[in-house]
């Protein structure tokens, strides 16, 4: 420990020893934690506790156990604290005109004036001013997050491909679906022996299963035999919320129906369909759309006028007759796509950003759009086709994998880089 902190923790404990002898002096808002120079106060942990359970059941997720939520929460504050001392020491800021404009596009987004949205936190006993010093910590923090991770991640085409193909397509149907799964465990460290042994236990479940024995009279049958079974009742769950590997069975059954010996890491499993409520057969048609784009993002060295005007170039020699993929290839920016030639392939509505998405709806078959600006920076969009898809699945899209790609590479980094921030920090939470 440096002098500067043994300095700072005699302070504290000089105040506290005089708090403690004067009979009459306020009681002191208890230290709860130590991050590097600034303090965590039960007050605030209490406050945050209140705020973190007000949102959860706005949002109708469920709260966690007093302790759950406790442990959570000061380790959200702590990590939160960590990254502000962080931002602050890099000279990272938020000015007033930037804050003001985050928050009247989140009135917006809530279809609400930044003076309505001002009303309705108050009613919520939010304070204004701590609302707006909240936003300046979220942008601050991920600013930070921006430079210290966001840049650093890259994801390959191969990756992108590989989502593609094993990322199992969506369900839009709201069936909701009432199952029983039996489990024949496999251990840890298993054998191809085990495993074709502990298969072959589940397919004779299975037999007995159809020929009207229940799971529960399978796994009290098993006892003596030290199968080890488990299971029982599911519940009532939508597609989504089973794992991956159960859904496309679970949409084959018909109530009464059993699937399986499905491999799963935990061992072979038996799935009965009980009963399914909700549409699951009737399709609706959407029109699919193919195309392609090539994208050209602003920098410290290209501002806005100079993308569009490189994108005017290059839409004015496609029409000269150049070609459209060579050049997409040459000088798009997106990495998703910039190897097929700027090709997306066929997309569904609501796949990309929305004012891609107006300006492709606009164009006829082969017809290539002027530049135009999205989030992601400057594009021109040609439309090489159109037809009706029934909309069974949800189809994924070669800019949404790398976007789950990135997103799932981006919280690991998230996680060890706040580990590494801790080890380097000098953290104490009081018993």
């Amino acid at each position: 420990m440096n002098f500067v902190k043994k300095v700072f923790f005699l302070f504290i404990l000089f105040n506290s020893l005089l708090i403690t002898v004067n009979s009459k002096a306020v009681e002191l808002d208890r230290i709860i934690a130590v991050v590097n120079t600034h303090v965590i106060t039960e007050q605030q942990l209490f406050e945050q506790i209140e705020f973190t359970r007000q949102q959860l059941q706005a949002e109708n997720k469920p709260i966690p156990s007093a302790a759950d939520l406790r442990r959570d929460v000061l380790t959200h504050m702590i990590d939160t604290e960590l990254q502000r001392q962080l931002a602050e020491s890099a000279g990272i800021k938020i000015d007033e005109a930037g804050l003001d404009k985050t928050i009247a596009e989140i009135a917006k987004r809530n279809g609400l004036t930044v003076e309505q949205l001002r009303t309705r936190l108050e009613q919520e006993n939010l304070p204004y001013a701590k609302y707006r010093q909240k936003i300046r910590e979220q942008l601050l923090i991920s600013r930070l997050q921006q430079e210290e991770i966001s840049q650093k991640i890259v994801v390959s085409p191969q990756e992108i491909t590989d989502m593609l193909t094993h990322m199992p397509k969506s369900s839009l149907s709201k069936a909701i679906y009432h199952i029983e799964d039996l489990v024949v465990p496999l251990p840890n460290n298993v054998s191809p022996q085990i495993l074709a042994n502990t298969k072959q236990t589940a397919l004779s479940l299975l037999q007995q299963a159809k020929s009207g024995n229940s799971f529960q009279q399978l796994v009290e049958q098993s006892k003596n035999a030290s199968l080890g079974l488990s299971g029982g009742d599911l519940g009532w769950r939508p597609l989504s919320e089973l794992p991956d590997v159960f859904q496309s069975s679970i949409q084959t059954l018909k109530p009464g129906e059993i699937a399986g010996p499905i491999q799963a890491q935990n061992g072979f499993h038996l799935l009965r369909l009980i009963e399914v409520r909700g549409n699951t057969t009737t399709p609706s048609y959407v029109t699919s759309t193919h195309v392609r784009h090539i994208l050209i993002k602003t920098s410290p060295l290209v501002d806005n006028k100079q993308a569009e005007e490189r994108l005017r170039e290059i839409r004015a020699e496609i029409l000269r007759g150049g070609n459209f993929s060579e050049l997409a290839k040459k000088y798009s920016q997106d990495p998703g796509s910039a190897f097929k030639g700027g090709d997306l392939g066929w997309t569904l509505p609501g796949t990309f950003d929305p004012t891609f998405e107006a300006q492709e709806n606009k164009l006829a078959i082969n017809q290539i759009s002027l530049p135009f600006q999205s989030q992601f920076g400057w594009h021109i969009v040609q439309v090489l086709g159109r037809e009706q898809k029934p909309q069974t699945t949800k189809l994924l899209s070669r800019e949404q994998a790398s976007q789950l790609v990135f997103q799932k590479k981006f919280q690991q980094a998230l996680l060890n880089w706040l580990r590494q921030l801790r080890r380097r920090s000098y953290v104490k939470i009081n018993p």
